[in-house]
């Protein structure tokens, strides 16, 4: 009905008002008030018209009011959007800065305690390719650093710095192949190398197997060739076993450092390995 009502409109208010002004011609003043019929006519006919119009301007209105409403309501939800993502930011970098705190605060704690002297650096990359164990720290020799200094953790025994930069070192791991450490089983003083394999772990070479040494003994630096200070762990013995060579043990021994984690580390500027 309003559709049919807004499409012919002008037809419907014409027809109207030729109705109106025939009735003021035909109608005698003397009868009636003039235009009587006319009105209640219009009254009938007009007032749906009316509704009908009203109704539309209320659908028209209320379908912009809603728009405004949804537009409004966009705005600000995107406004919230970015201010909950601005906190988000900034929470994440505050525990960021809260842990970097934690791990300086840990370093600092455990270089009062050793008495060595020894400056903090952190770990930039990682190189853990077949074989290969190594770390870069961002320190090099405009710092002091060289070749062949210890490198620790607060936790044990990290590597040993094989090539160094003005600005920054690599740190051969104490898992990489080509590492072999002094070392001995901190129960039973058990003399032996502490090697990696290459594979996360380190293999204790040159055990004897009538030599006391078990699942869950603790390996130290032996402190024998100066490079790294005695008395520091390397790891904790996980497998113990009849060697090939029937003469040997093949020990296995996980490293106390968990290079998946660590971020900053100390090398020792001058090693103290005379203290016995």
């Amino acid at each position: 009905m309003n559709a049919f009502i807004r499409k012919n409109h002008i037809i419907i208010i014409s027809g109207l008002l030729a109705l109106f002004s025939l009735h003021l011609a035909l109608t005698d003043t003397s009868v009636g008030e003039r235009g009587y019929v006319i009105k209640r006519l219009l009254a009938v006919t007009l007032t749906p018209l009316q509704n009908s119009i009203l109704s539309i301007y209320r659908t028209g209105s209320g379908a912009v009011d809603n728009y405004v409403a949804v537009v409004g309501t966009k705005k600000e939800n995107e406004r919230y959007r970015k201010a909950l993502v601005a906190m988000a930011g900034e929470n994440q970098r505050l525990k960021e800065e809260l842990k970097l705190s934690g791990r300086l605060k840990e370093l600092l704690q455990y270089k009062e305690q050793s008495a060595l002297k020894t400056t903090s650096a952190g770990i930039i990359a990682y190189n853990t390719a077949k074989w290969t164990s190594t770390a870069v720290i961002n320190k090099g020799s405009a710092d002091g650093l060289e070749s062949n200094m210890a490198v620790l953790s607060p936790t044990g025994i990290v590597g040993r710095i094989i090539e160094v930069t003005p600005s920054t070192a690599t740190v051969l791991l104490n898992t990489d192949p080509r590492s072999n450490i002094e070392s001995m089983v901190e129960r039973t003083r058990v003399k032996a190398i502490a090697e990696g394999n290459g594979k996360g772990m380190i293999v204790l070479k040159y055990v004897r197997e009538l030599d006391d040494v078990r699942a869950g003994d603790k390996v130290i630096t032996s402190g024998f060739s100066g490079l790294f200070p005695k008395g520091l762990i390397i790891g904790e013995v996980t497998t113990v076993k009849k060697g090939r060579d029937n003469f040997f043990n093949y020990i296995e021994v996980t490293p106390q450092v968990d290079f998946k984690s660590i971020e900053d580390v100390l090398v020792v500027l001058k090693p103290s390995g005379t203290k016995q």
